[in-house]
């Protein structure tokens, strides 16, 4: 759908209210094709300060034809203030018309630039009569504290009050004739400020007569059955939500299929049909439900997923997207959940970091926009202040707050200095470090802040004196002194990557300490299983999105002929065995439902809130399934990991599924339904996801020195044939009437990842092998294997799977 002119609808708006309190335009250059400058407008310079002028006078406003915040153009300032010189830009109304503003209120308009621009470096702003007599100039300090910001995609509005500008020699606000811009603080530096949509305005129709802004560069990728739309999030006062509005054809008509039902800034269209192409645009409604203007229309084509990678690519993207639309651009800060209100989250923008990553291997953002989010973001993390203070402080020696507030990435919530959450943190950027290897100067700078807020962490003091790392610390406040938290990171848990990063730092954690790591395993067989244990999913997970695991091993696991991939299949098998089996009786567990670990839950009686659920052994299970738990294992159980998430897509999907994928949880048992997207569940998605489809992650954290460190002092070396996702047999069963009367003829079924070799017997009770029924290299995937055993005497056997690495066993009654 075309954009309507932003002036057009102002008149439209104007015409309706009352004349006497109608806001007045002064400028919006929108003419297209323009001349390159301003008419209504003059300036000039006075050495050493400096102003780009245009015109063949050069002394007119120059015009940007790129950036605008309505329209297509938008008035550009160019300025460096010098000691002894001077400059001054007036805009005035097409024509110098002469305006009456005695009955308006204030003065707005809006500014962005591409770099940051701090409120003391902003010109003088003034305004001046038809008879040449100017207001007192005003510093922006008081309305603008904070200065440009360095996010040059979205724009800043600026609202003075008419009454601030003291008139000064007779100057009369009747006889308004232009804006005019001035010499403040004289830095030396050159500026660049954007300027648009100048208007006197009566504040009380503002709502009324405002139209709010197109939302900005949406997107759209379809699914099967459902299309995920995303626009950059407006900046609008009084934000209600967006409208989305859909056809079959690029023409329309058009009709709404979204009310402003939130501020996010993305919708899912789950009444698409598949194979019909259709087109959609998007508007911001305002407090005064007014919707503004189109944004640009784009289009999307829904279909069956015509692979499980197809299904993989759009999940991956649209968990990508939380980290991309739920942060802050300005800052890089990331919300640790969907929700309005949330605060950010430090792992979750570590998460973030390694998936913008993903996201431009992939296409779906730009180089460009990639590394500037990314520096952003690393450039908020080495700058913002570290101390022993608990307000307004990022973090201490090194280390991060759990939570800090979106706007201003202070600590936020009264968190704790996390050691594991700076340990995820870190991660990411590493990762991000890894990545932009390029020569372009940002990528340099990227390079150079990440090793900086690398070196910069006191890991032994983590350690308050002990032999291992603590799990955090707390400043001096309600009467307590500063303390560290009194619980330590031992194994086994989300903590590997903890240590192995510390034991890799310029100041390293001692080797030793991993010893100290491994001494609390507990080594179980669960289900048939055998794997240190640790019941929620996520323990097993997060250490493994940026290390691979797969074909190296610590002393502990080459003891036990394993690895920690290996140990991670195993336990996500026991748990998908756990819910088929179902001690708890919840609806909907089985092979294709499962996946506990820490997530939110209904919250009411009997049901948890947020809690570390997990099996086995069983712990907090009350019924509730995390979609993020079958996900974060998907490098080692693909197949019953992508099983499991296509259920839940093809089963629940208008419930579960939103446009950043999937939420947080359901329970279906009490039909309830987890209304939030979660950060560190979205992180392990699009990166197992990758690490599944390319390993590109897994390949490029590893190869950073300071990770080869931390894995050779832990003690880890290459292995050979325990490489878990590609050695390991999934899953043995046995197609029998027991106990009822034998069968003969029995069928075994047995599952394998990938092409190994394979061995397939029969043993009696003594031990003594009675039919080898397989042995042989196979490809991976589900096999199956009838043989007739009428000739074997009644008794117990046991069917046994071998391959390099595993051992899967069953026992059969035969009975005559």
């Amino acid at each position: 759908m075309p954009k309507r002119s932003l002036f057009l609808s102002f008149l439209l708006f104007a015409a309706a209210a009352n004349a006497q309190q109608s806001d007045i335009l002064l400028f919006d250059e929108n003419t297209q094709p323009g001349p390159g400058y301003y008419d209504a407008s003059f300036g000039f310079k006075t050495p050493p300060s400096t102003l780009l002028l245009a015109g063949s006078t050069a002394d007119k406003l120059t015009i940007d034809a790129t950036h605008a915040y309505s329209g297509t153009q938008c008035g550009l300032l160019q300025w460096s203030s010098a000691a002894g010189g001077d400059f001054r830009m007036f805009i005035a109304s097409p024509g110098w018309k002469t305006l009456d503003a005695s009955a308006l209120d204030s003065l707005l308009f809006f500014v962005n630039g591409p770099a940051q621009i701090s409120a003391a470096a902003l010109p003088k702003i003034g305004l001046e009569d038809a008879s040449n007599r100017s207001s007192t100039q005003l510093s922006w300090s008081a309305y603008m504290s904070a200065g440009v910001d360095a996010d040059s995609t979205t724009w800043q509005r600026v609202s003075i009050p008419l009454k601030d500008f003291t008139p000064t020699g007779g100057f009369t606000i009747t006889t308004l004739k232009d804006v005019n811009f001035a010499q403040d603080a004289a830095d030396g530096v050159r500026h660049t400020l954007w300027i648009d949509y100048i208007r006197l305005i009566h504040r009380s129709s503002l709502a009324d007569t405002t139209l709010p802004p197109a939302p900005l560069k949406p997107v759209a990728f379809a699914g099967d059955r459902s299309v995920v739309i995303h626009w950059e999030r407006s900046i609008v006062n009084g934000l209600a939500g967006y409208t989305v509005y859909r056809s079959t054809s690029r023409g329309g008509p058009y009709e709404k299929i979204s009310g402003a039902s939130g501020a996010a800034p993305g919708f899912t269209d789950f009444s698409a049909t598949n194979g019909t192409p259709y087109w959609y645009y998007a508007r911001t409604v305002n407090a005064a439900a007014t919707e503004g203007l189109s944004s640009d229309t784009i289009s999307a084509f829904p279909a069956a997923f015509s692979s499980d990678d197809a299904f993989l690519d759009y999940l991956e993207r649209c968990a990508f997207s939380f980290f991309w639309y739920e942060a802050n651009p300005a800052n890089g800060m990331v919300k640790d959940r969907s929700a309005a209100n949330s605060v950010a989250s430090i792992a979750a923008i570590g998460f973030g970091l390694s998936s913008i990553c993903a996201a431009n291997e992939r296409g779906w953002i730009g180089r460009q926009d990639a590394r500037d989010r990314t520096l952003v973001t690393l450039s908020s993390l080495w700058h913002g202040q570290q101390g022993t203070g608990n307000s307004g402080i990022i973090g201490y020696r090194g280390w991060f707050y759990h939570w800090l507030d979106m706007k201003n990435a202070t600590r936020a919530s009264g968190s704790e200095l996390s050691s594991i959450d700076t340990g995820l943190l870190l991660a990411g950027i590493l990762d991000a470090r890894q990545y932009f290897a390029g020569t372009d100067s940002s990528e340099g700078a990227i390079r150079s802040l990440a090793d900086s807020i690398l070196d910069r962490v006191d890991w032994n003091w983590m350690r308050n004196g002990g032999y291992a790392v603590t799990m955090g610390w707390y400043p001096a406040e309600n009467g307590a002194g500063e303390h560290f938290i009194n619980s330590e990171w031992r194994g086994y848990n989300e903590g590997m990557i903890l240590y192995v990063l510390g034991m890799g730092a310029k100041q390293p954690l001692p080797g030793s300490l991993w010893s100290t790591w491994t001494s609390t395993y507990v080594l179980q067989t669960q289900y048939e299983y055998t794997f240190v244990v640790f019941p929620p999913l996520f323990g097993h997970q997060y250490s493994h999105c940026w290390i691979d695991f797969r074909s190296i091993a610590d002393s502990y696991m080459k003891g036990l002929s394993s690895t920690y991939a290996l140990n991670t299949r195993r336990a996500t098998l026991a748990q998908r065995a756990y819910c088929i089996a179902n001690p708890g009786g919840f609806p909907g567990y089985g092979a294709n439902l499962w996946g506990l670990t820490a997530c939110d839950g209904p919250g009411f009686a009997p049901y948890a809130g947020y809690s570390a659920r997990g099996a086995p052994p069983a712990s907090n299970d009350d019924g509730t399934i995390a979609p993020t738990a079958p996900a974060g294992s998907l490098p080692f159980t693909p197949t019953e990991s992508i099983a499991a998430l296509r259920n839940m897509y093809d089963s629940y999907r208008p419930s579960i599924w939103c446009s950043y994928g999937f939420r947080d949880a359901f329970n279906l048992k009490a039909n309830w339904w987890d209304p939030d997207v979660i950060g560190i569940d979205e992180g392990p998605i699009v990166m197992m996801a990758e690490n599944l489809r390319t390993g590109s992650i897994w390949n490029r954290f590893m190869s950073a020195p300071e990770v080869q460190r931390g894995l050779q002092a832990a003690g880890f070396t290459t292995v050979t044939g325990v490489s878990g996702s590609s050695q390991v047999p999934a899953r043995l069963t046995i197609s029998q009437n027991y106990p009822n009367p034998f069968n003969p003829s029995t069928s075994i079924e047995f599952e394998i990842p990938g092409t190994t070799a394979v061995k397939l017997k029969v043993f009696d009770v003594l031990g003594r092998v009675v039919a080898v029924l397989v042995d042989a290299t196979l490809q991976g995937g589900r096999h199956s294997i009838s043989w007739n055993a009428a000739s074997m005497s009644s008794g117990v056997y046991y069917y046994r799977l071998e391959t390099p690495g595993k051992v899967l066993t069953r026992q059969c009654l035969l009975l005559r």
